[in-house]
């Protein structure tokens, strides 16, 4: 008899009852991994049975799936001012939902080809893909541990800050999330006259889901000109820090309540609605057939192991849809706007305003990271939107812009070179001078699941690099290292917090410090890129800023990017030895002078009005 255990958290199960001896254990996570691998427990990495081209499949198929609901039996079931309630969705939730459970789902399946067990004891989360996979076979199913369920990542609010250099963060949920920026807004705008009052005699820009203290620039340049400053924040609050406040205040910008511009019979019917359209909702679900054609790989379907989850997120946030449209109708019939500014196309509000606006108003999504496609790369450029969009896009420089027009085949009327707003601080920050103690800034870029590719395998390639540099850093004297970590990955936030903490718990971790501070402190920016596809916008902020910037690869792949023909990132293999570079990179004046010189080439390439982004965005915009 085959026995197996798969175990993607060890919530409620006791060590006495994971017997390697009995069955083959599974761990499906660096989490699981570890905690077994303390406890001496024999197991196997359950990733290892997914191959590339599995991992290609599964992420292929996701995309896919974006528009599921646009299926000619679901289109048009729960409609509120003709949008499809179900598309509101964010896109970027959606992803995570089907790539995680379609990961485990093919996992699964692999192994159970191979091992063909008699039976499985496995974690709740998990057990609907295990009956979805075995339903026509005879294999003993035994659910273990507590009754966890899968949330979407928006389900919870994580609040982060340090303490000294000792990072802290805490998740609430997010209605009690909601509730609490109401009333701090409330509160705030009235006192710092920041609520906005429909005001027609001037044109309006609305800015969706901006933080006012990374676009101080911008929102300065759009103050100087005759325009109304409207911020619509419902993901994070305008008023989060105090520099928020002071870019509201020097600005001239005004907060959107959500609440007061909903009428008392508007809120009546959104109650209405919301309730009719959670029967619907019951309705459509229940005929699992359409369902099952449509969320099915390899000939099984795995609707099953998604559709509670899909269910109660649309429950919980129709009123919040509806709502959303009701709002942004009222904001386009009463504001006068003649611009609207978005930072993606596929959040909630985002997706809301573009429903209704019906591109009456010009929309300019603005580009906000370091984006490097070439053709080959050209499938994970989604994280960028560009195949989403049907508006306008503001792009920093001419390599994005040649990119969009002969891969997207963009409407060249339809890109803006504008720059990075956000940079300008970095161009026109005085630096620093140098202390004696020499500072290297770690930033490793997060490990997601988002393309299917990561997985435990790479967590402990990242962290065998992280002992072997420490090992040769620690010899080299006076010199100090200091980590910044990327955030809102939980489990890899924990994991590196464990990581360095247990290399050295001397060593300062930053969740929330200002990166423009920390680049400016250090003498050399190490970043480590588990993903060579997804490229660091913390390394171009270290080249503006005149530093060292040296790029750890740890999945062997290489691409042509402009950045590595230009030589301005030393860009290196986690297998090539470290120590030779960190004495050229801290000691050899000729060798930095020369990455950095070459650093100024690339920008003038990447990059157009460095330093002064906000002021050409500002007049372009102001001018439609």
């Amino acid at each position: 008899m085959t026995k197996l255990t798969f175990l993607d958290n060890i919530y409620g199960i006791h060590k006495k009852n994971l017997n390697s001896s009995q069955s083959k254990i599974f761990s499906f996570n660096i989490t699981v991994h570890k905690t077994l691998e303390k406890e001496k427990i024999t197991h196997e990495i359950a990733e290892t049975y997914l191959s590339s081209d599995d991992r290609l499949k599964i992420y292929d198929f996701t995309l896919n799936l974006y528009r599921w609901y646009d299926d000619d039996s679901i289109s048009k079931q729960i409609e509120f001012e003709n949008v499809n309630l179900l598309e509101l969705l964010d896109t970027a939730e959606l992803h995570h939902l089907l790539i995680t459970n379609l990961f485990n789902f093919l996992l699964i399946k692999r192994i159970l080809e191979k091992e063909k067990p008699t039976k499985i004891f496995v974690t709740n989360t998990l057990s609907k893909i295990i009956r979805a996979l075995t339903k026509d076979q005879k294999i003993n199913i035994h659910v273990i541990g507590h009754n966890e369920k899968y949330r979407l990542p928006w389900d919870k609010i994580q609040i982060k800050f340090n303490i000294g250099f000792i990072p802290i963060s805490f998740h609430i949920g997010r209605k009690y999330y909601q509730n609490f920026v109401y009333l701090l807004e409330s509160i705030l705008t009235k006192f710092l006259k920041l609520s906005f009052k429909f005001d027609n005699k001037k044109n309006t820009i609305l800015l969706l889901e901006f933080d006012p203290s990374q676009y101080d620039d911008l929102l300065y340049h759009l103050g100087t000109h005759n325009v109304n400053i409207l911020i619509l924040n419902r993901r994070r609050t305008s008023l989060w820090s105090i520099k928020s406040i002071k870019s509201l205040l020097n600005s001239g910008s005004k907060i959107l309540d959500f609440q007061k511009i909903i009428s008392k019979n508007e809120k009546e019917k959104i109650l209405s609605v919301t309730q009719t359209s959670n029967e619907k909702l019951e309705y459509l679900f229940s005929d699992d057939v359409i369902f099952n054609t449509i969320f099915c790989m390899e000939g099984v379907s795995f609707w099953s192991c998604i559709k509670d989850t899909l269910i109660e997120t649309y429950k919980k946030r129709f009123h919040e849809y509806i709502s959303l449209l009701v709002a942004s109708k009222n904001i386009v019939k009463q504001s006068n706007l003649s611009c609207v500014i978005g930072l993606n196309v596929v959040g909630e509000t985002e997706k809301s305003f573009l429903a209704i606006n019906k591109h009456q108003i010009p929309f300019v999504l603005l580009e906000h990271g370091f984006a490097n496609h070439t053709p080959e790369l050209k499938k994970f450029d989604i994280f960028h939107m560009y195949s989403l969009l049907k508006d306008q896009i503001a792009v920093w420089g001419d390599i994005q812009k040649n990119y969009l027009l002969t891969q997207h085949q963009f409407n060249p009327d339809k890109i803006l070179v504008s720059g990075s707003p956000r940079h300008d601080s970095f161009f026109n920050r005085q630096l620093s001078p140098m202390q004696q103690k020499k500072i290297i800034l770690i930033t490793p870029h997060p490990i997601t699941n988002l393309s299917a590719f990561g997985d435990t395998h790479l967590y402990l390639r990242l962290e065998n690099f992280l002992r072997s540099f420490y090992n040769v850093v620690k010899k080299i004297p006076n010199v100090e290292v200091v980590v910044k970590l990327h955030p809102g990955q939980d489990e890899y936030e924990s994991f590196m917090t464990d990581v360095f903490h247990d290399i050295d718990p001397k060593i300062p971790i930053y969740h929330v410090k200002p990166i423009i501070d920390l680049i400016d402190s250090c003498n050399v920016l190490v970043n480590i890129s588990p993903e060579s596809f997804d490229t660091s916008t913390v390394m171009l902020e270290g080249l503006v800023m005149k530093k060292p910037v040296v790029n750890i690869v740890l999945d062997d792949k290489s691409y042509d990017f402009q950045f590595d023909k230009d030589n301005a990132i030393l860009s290196i293999s986690d297998k090539e030895p470290i120590d030779k570079i960190l004495n050229d990179v801290l000691f050899n004046d000729d060798f930095c002078s020369k990455l950095i010189a070459n650093g100024q080439i690339f920008l003038k390439k990447y990059l157009v009005n460095h330093g002064s982004a906000s002021e050409s965005l500002a007049n372009n915009i102001t001018s439609f």
